[in-house]
């Protein structure tokens, strides 16, 4: 039986594209199977795609492409086969009408699975004769508008069945639209078994994840969060996704004050390593079709704390057994479920346990037998095939030979590189350090494919990229050396989360983050005699109080001192003293109206130092010892704009705003850099 399926674009990442990839994988092994994408929009999918699976892309949108056809005559005019109301109308075009219909007009599906409304409206006028023809709600009928609903009921009369992802949803629609012909049901998405160990539920990380949409209520989250960070500020929560609330968002942690507790971790694929970091798991929806989250979460052992909205959470999520369901949009009750599982250790360890029992009924063999025994009702899998898989698309070289790994970050501080396939045993692991003056490191993979890189191993400090050599015949070679890089299946940072805790009195600070870069595997090195670990770090209006941990071989004397360095040829050097915390730890603040006082350009930038002891070396404070290898983007501190002073400062005021000149201000923002160091900007910035 060949199945295809019809997708906006399986380029991306989203709820959409993972369960139709699952789906398809499982199908894969007992059908012929293609994915037909509208468009390709980037050079290589997001999410790792089985190679049994046939992908055919229709219009090229990559703006690096020779191909690129944004700006083909047709792509201009709107489409005439996709509803007006469809949410993505404008995204289609006559272009995108003509590809769909040429490629099924030369295609032998049996059946044709449209996975949008506008793609259902395209399976109805452009599959294939006696092809079964389905369509997927991903969403609800709710979340439709009423003008979508009457221009689908055509199309949805038209289809051989229509399925939802919950059977509240199934209801609604058989209540609300009622199509004779067709068959309504319902058929959950699948999830299947995670590639990384569970979690252990042993950490003080709450996980969320999900486009940063509204209809996700992160502002809900974040606001409840803050009662939690009240009462348990060890905890820490972290929303892995992308959308245009991120600033909305990031606002509203920095209005609360949560900026060392609440962290926008960007998008993250794939999802099972960052929810095995978790302990407990959240979504705070307004609706849900589904909850594919919350699978995910739940088969990586997580108890959840869920809004019980439409439909899916109240399906999946069995309220004090695996899970917690509280009402939509309540912050307080949001807030309770979590303080209730992080104060209940042998509860959260009770849920956790039920959870990755229950998620098993969405493994995607069970799921893909529904479908298949609904392909059988409708009479599909007759049809003689006349042809083959679809032609090879050029340029996609998704097939091409690439060795494929999986990566841990031990709890000992080791990393342990797992080649998949046949090749295990002949071959190594080489690392491979920026600075050709830096040796490349070679480490053997044992005959199961295995290869470790011990802690104190000794790399270099920076980025390594991770190659295997010799490589195997049809091998994709990727560098000047001829070896190709490792691709991660996944890469499991849990052991790096603990790095401060492995580092001993008088010994060296070296630490190996495991992350994927560019597509490829690569390692983080830092390795140092001393090192100042920042912890928490306050921004007021006046001043930066900065926190942490003095590591390595080095002992505090006295009190610290934090130094401020100013890069450039106007260097200058600023001391401010600081107080001891405990045998190793420092807090030192610094009076924003000091670098502010001696802003000598248009942007300074200082470095921050800790003095340990009179006499001694200065030591450089940055964040290295956990699992976020590139800190910038995922731990921002907010801005904060001060005046300068000058001499009569009053008067110079007054008279500039009878001028209405321009007043000097600049901006003071500490962030991390690109190797994970505190640095203070300070920039020009006028105000009228």
């Amino acid at each position: 039986m060949k199945v295809s399926f019809l997708i906006h674009t399986i380029y991306g990442i989203g709820g959409t594209i993972r369960t139709t990839l699952n789906l398809a994988e499982e199908l894969a092994g007992r059908h012929e199977v293609e994915i037909v994408s509208v468009f390709r929009h980037r050079d290589e999918p997001l999410f790792a795609i089985d190679p049994r699976i046939t992908v055919v892309p229709l219009v090229d949108t990559r703006p690096s492409s020779p191909g690129n056809e944004t700006k083909h005559p047709l792509a201009l005019a709107p489409a005439e086969h996709i509803p007006a109301h469809e949410a993505r109308f404008r995204e289609y075009s006559r272009l995108t009408d003509q590809r769909v219909r040429e490629h099924y007009a030369a295609s032998d599906a049996d059946v044709v699975i449209g996975t949008r409304p506008g793609l259902v409206a395209y399976v109805v006028q452009f599959a294939p004769a006696g092809a079964v023809l389905i369509g997927q709600e991903h969403m609800t009928h709710h979340h439709h508008k009423p003008e979508l609903r009457a221009e689908m009921r055509p199309h949805l009369a038209a289809l051989d069945a229509f399925v939802t992802v919950s059977e509240g949803d199934a209801a609604v629609w058989r209540e609300r639209m009622p199509l004779p012909g067709t068959r309504v049901l319902s058929i959950p998405n699948s999830v299947p078994e995670p590639m990384v160990p569970v979690s252990d539920l042993g950490g003080t990380t709450v996980v969320a994840a999900g486009r940063l949409a509204a209809e996700k209520q992160y502002d809900v989250l974040i606001e409840a969060f803050a009662e939690v960070v009240a009462v348990r500020p060890e905890w820490t929560l972290r929303i892995c996704g992308w959308g245009k609330q991120k600033e909305r968002l990031r606002r509203r942690i920095d209005e609360l004050g949560l900026y060392n507790s609440v962290h926008l971790m960007g998008p993250r694929s794939p999802i099972e390593p960052e929810w095995v970091k978790g302990a407990i798991a959240v979504s705070t929806s307004r609706h849900e079709s589904f909850g594919m989250t919350l699978v995910e979460a739940m088969r990586c052992g997580l108890p959840v704390v869920s809004t019980d909205c439409d439909y899916g959470p109240r399906e999946i999520v069995a309220d004090g057994v695996d899970g917690l369901l509280v009402p939509v949009g309540d912050r307080r009750a949001v807030a309770d479920a979590l303080l209730r599982l992080i104060d209940d250790e042998p509860l959260r360890r009770r849920m956790g346990s039920a959870a990755r029992s229950h998620a098993r009924r969405f493994d995607p063999g069970p799921v893909a037998k529904q479908y298949e025994e609904l392909f059988a009702d409708l009479g599909a899998g007759t049809r003689a095939h006349t042809g083959g898989p679809a032609p090879a698309v050029p340029g996609d070289d998704r097939t091409a030979a690439r060795p494929l790994v999986d990566c841990a970050a031990e709890e000992n501080g080791d990393v342990t590189v797992t080649l998949l396939g046949e090749r295990a045993g002949r071959s190594d692991l080489v690392c491979v350090h920026p600075d050709a003056a830096v040796p490349d490191r070679v480490f053997p993979l044992n005959a199961s494919g295995r290869a470790v890189i011990p802690a104190d191993a000794g790399l270099t400090e920076g980025v390594w990229t991770c190659h295997i050599d010799p490589p195997a015949a049809g091998t994709v070679r990727e560098d000047a050396s001829g070896r190709p890089r490792l691709v991660p299946r996944s890469v499991d940072q849990r052991g790096a989360m603990r790095a401060a805790d492995r580092v001993r009195p008088g010994e060296p600070v070296h630490t190996l983050v495991p992350y994927v870069r560019h597509g490829g595997l690569a390692l983080r090195s830092w390795a140092r005699p001393a090192h100042a670990e920042s912890g928490e770090i306050t921004v007021g209006s006046r001043r930066i109080t900065v926190s942490g941990r003095l590591l390595g071989q080095v002992r505090p004397v006295g009190e610290p001192v934090l130094l401020l360095r100013r890069r450039g040829a106007d260097s200058c050097e600023l001391e401010f003293p600081g107080t001891r915390v405990g045998a190793d730890g420092f807090r030192c603040a610094i009076p924003l109206a000091a670098p502010v006082a001696v802003h000598a350009s248009d942007h300074d930038v200082w470095d921050l130092w800790l003095l340990p002891a009179p006499g001694a070396a200065p030591v450089r404070i940055g964040r290295v010892l956990d699992d976020v290898a590139e800190k910038g983007s995922v731990f921002p501190y907010p801005s904060v704009e001060v005046l300068r002073k000058r001499p009569l400062a009053r008067v110079r005021a007054a008279v500039d705003g009878l001028l209405s000149r321009a007043r000097a201000q600049v901006t003071v923002k500490m962030f991390f850099s690109a190797g994970n160091e505190l640095v203070l900007n300070v920039v020009d910035k006028t105000m009228k």
